[in-house]
């Protein structure tokens, strides 16, 4: 099994061309070393890359990983001052679906509020954070 560096680093250069076979294949290599408390922020930077997702349910399936750590707020709302996605906004409402009012001491709703306001963020991801400041 490749370490844990190797499958980063291959993840940091993936480009999906006409499949996301091989990054499927090596989120499933990542989660057999376990949730690597290591990988987060690198994870976080995989979806930033993909704002909008056209993975055919990778990028969701990564999404349930992130979920398995035990503490990756702050780093997802550091994710998205970066750059805001889909499947991270997802995790917000997900978060914010359990009760939760906030995160990591921000609102969820000003987290919505900002993601509307993000300059770099795609309009699905803008009419999502909309949509869900609705509700």
């Amino acid at each position: 099994m490749p370490s844990l560096a190797t499958l980063l680093h291959s993840l940091d250069s993936f480009q999906p061309q006409d499949s996301w076979v091989q990054a499927e294949d090596l989120l499933a290599e990542l989660w057999e070393h376990g949730p690597p408390a290591d990988a987060l922020v690198p994870l976080f930077r995989f979806l930033e890359r993909f704002p909008v997702d056209e993975s055919g349910g990778v990028l969701m399936g990564l999404m349930h990983g992130i979920e398995s750590f035990p503490a990756y707020e702050t780093e997802l709302l550091d994710s998205l001052h970066r750059q805001p996605t889909e499947i991270t906004l997802l995790l917000v409402r997900r978060i914010a679906n359990t009760g939760q009012k906030s995160i990591a001491q921000h609102p969820v709703a000003s987290v919505y509020r900002a993601v509307y306001a993000h300059p770099t963020a795609p309009l699905e991801v803008k009419q999502m954070a909309q949509e869900l400041l609705a509700k």
